[in-house]
């Protein structure tokens, strides 16, 4: 009888931890009494035939420039109009579009003259004419679009889809019979899983009549749908690391070991799914569907020829899902065509908001407004008191409240409509004999276009602003879509802030004045007194 015993005088663990074996068959004894051969006459599966249905996800109203099959989605939804014309092509367009119809005797107004753009582009202005103001005015100047050049510039504009009270984008996509709507969109990827769908009531097709079948439902760009085609592939192994083999005398890669993650003891369900993964992944089959970026795809059943020659009809579980999306059948999946890593430009605006509860306001603080960084002036200290004599009878001064600084914004609680919104306020400077407005502010971040004729200006939903604050920025992203075209469009991005912006605002005070000797010093054993009365 012999027996194994540890050599103490051996220090490389490396050979104890391979476990080495001498003769395999004792491995298979020891599947053989684990009960690892126990096994089932089953078979494996050879063929899958589907037949997948498509439809074409159409752009969101007044977005007809934008194909969703070839454009990420982002690009869709976060364009902005006149965002085509860079500095680069008014002044590129303007010049060749000047030399054009100077050629011909026409005279260009001076109204079309480059101005307003900013550092470093600031030079420019003055040089030569806009050729986005010319574009805009062609009809009225008699220019020809062919001096544009080719394809030229769009002829309709994107619709803005950022909502200035939510500060997020929403939108809609047509799809077939459904509609696929992005609510509260923070800028930045955009995928499937942010679009939920409303599909109307279900109506029956027509039955086929004996001249043919029946008329294929029109798609959401209006055009008939081909009819769908079967298609044949071969499954094969669902397969990830650590996963384990399905052949015999195979030793799984120990680089990766999901059997060795502890479960979580409050979870019962982390549990499962390790015995799952580790001891049944072997019995799970994959295979690809040809699918197009932009479509909404339904596969209602698929049919699995295995080894032994019997089929099988698969359908979708009803009750769970990995890729659906809210308001679709299990069986319909949504592909968006996305850009994951675009080139992202330098800061075009960048804004600050947040509640101040000590002041009770909210505060939008501009920060960079059209490229340019803004450096907010530190609060200037309050003017010297006035010398008195002590021995006259006090008296007293009217000191304003704190001065705002510049490019802070107040929002005050109201409101409009019946509805509770933060309203944008104009701060004042009461430093003078009357108040004075002070500057409104310049990023239109800050602003509503459709903002009625007798305001607010500007109006936030208090939910939108969370407790830490929030910074949006804008700035140009470039990208490429599916046929390798390239994409540019302006995104506005809302992330949180560590901290809200605070300031540390104070109310109106009547202040005694304090006595002075000849020096201009504080008289000895004085003291500075507290506040004596708020306005």
């Amino acid at each position: 009888m012999l027996r194994l015993t540890p050599d103490p005088y051996t220090r490389d663990l490396e050979r104890g931890w391979s476990a080495e074996l001498a003769d395999p068959a004792w491995m298979l004894g020891r599947q053989w009494q684990m009960g690892e051969h126990q096994g089932e006459d089953a078979s494996s599966p050879t063929t899958v035939t589907f037949t997948p249905q498509t439809t074409a996800i159409a752009p969101p109203a007044g977005q007809d420039t934008f194909d969703p099959l070839t454009t990420p989605a982002q690009a869709i939804v976060e364009s902005e109009p006149y965002e085509w014309w860079t500095v680069g092509r008014r002044v590129r367009i303007g010049r060749a579009v000047a030399a054009a119809a100077g050629s011909h005797g026409v005279a260009l107004p001076a109204s079309a003259t480059l101005s307003g753009l900013v550092a470093p582009y600031d030079r420019l202005n003055g040089t030569g004419p806009d050729g986005r103001i010319l574009w805009q005015q062609r009809a009225t100047l008699g220019l020809d679009a062919t001096l544009f050049g080719s394809p030229g510039p769009p002829t309709t504009e994107p619709v803005d889809d950022w909502d200035p009270t939510e500060l997020a984008y929403s939108a809609q996509f047509p799809a077939g019979a459904s509609t696929l709507t992005i609510t509260r969109h923070d800028g930045g990827d955009l995928d499937w899983y942010h679009a939920d769908a409303t599909t109307p009531a279900t109506v029956s097709p027509p039955p086929a009549s004996a001249s043919g079948p029946a008329t294929p439902a029109p798609t959401a760009a209006g055009t008939s749908a081909p009819a769908p085609t079967a298609v044949e592939t071969i499954p094969g192994r669902l397969r990830y690391p650590g996963a384990p083999l399905p052949r015999w005398w195979e030793i799984e890669d120990s680089a990766v070991s999901i059997g060795g993650q502890a479960p979580d003891r409050s979870s019962l369900a982390t549990l499962l799914l390790i015995d799952l993964i580790v001891n049944h992944s072997n019995d799970w089959f994959t295979f690809s569907v040809p699918v197009q970026a932009g479509t909404v795809t339904t596969m209602a059943q698929a049919t699995v020829t295995d080894s032994f020659g019997d089929t099988w009809t698969v359908t979708p579980p009803s009750d769970w899902t990995l890729f659906g999306t809210t308001g679709l059948d299990p069986s319909t999946i949504v592909v968006w065509a996305t850009a994951r890593t675009p080139l992202a430009g330098p800061l075009i605006d960048d804004v600050s908001i947040g509640i101040d509860e000590d002041a009770n306001v909210v505060w939008a603080v501009e920060h960079v407004v059209a490229g340019q960084t803004l450096a907010t002036p530190l609060p200037q200290a309050p003017a010297a008191t006035t010398p008195v004599d002590p021995s006259a009878p006090s008296t007293y001064s009217y000191l304003p409240m704190t001065p705002i600084p510049a490019y802070w914004f107040p929002y005050v609680i109201d409101d409009v409509n019946g509805l509770r919104r933060f309203v944008q306020g104009r701060p004042a400077d009461l430093s003078g004999p009357t108040a004075t407005l002070l500057p409104p502010p310049t990023s239109d971040l800050l602003s509503d276009p459709h903002a009625p004729a007798g305001g607010p200006v500007h109006q936030i939903e208090p939910a939108t602003i969370p407790a830490d604050g929030m910074r949006i920025q804008r700035r140009a992203m470039l990208a490429r879509s599916t046929t390798g075209q390239p994409i540019l469009w302006t995104q506005r991005r809302r992330d949180l802030l560590l901290a809200p912006p605070r300031f540390a605002l104070r109310f109106d005070l009547m202040t005694p004045d304090l006595p002075q000797d000849a020096g201009g010093a504080l008289a000895a054993g004085l003291e500075p007194p507290g506040e004596t009365g708020k306005l």
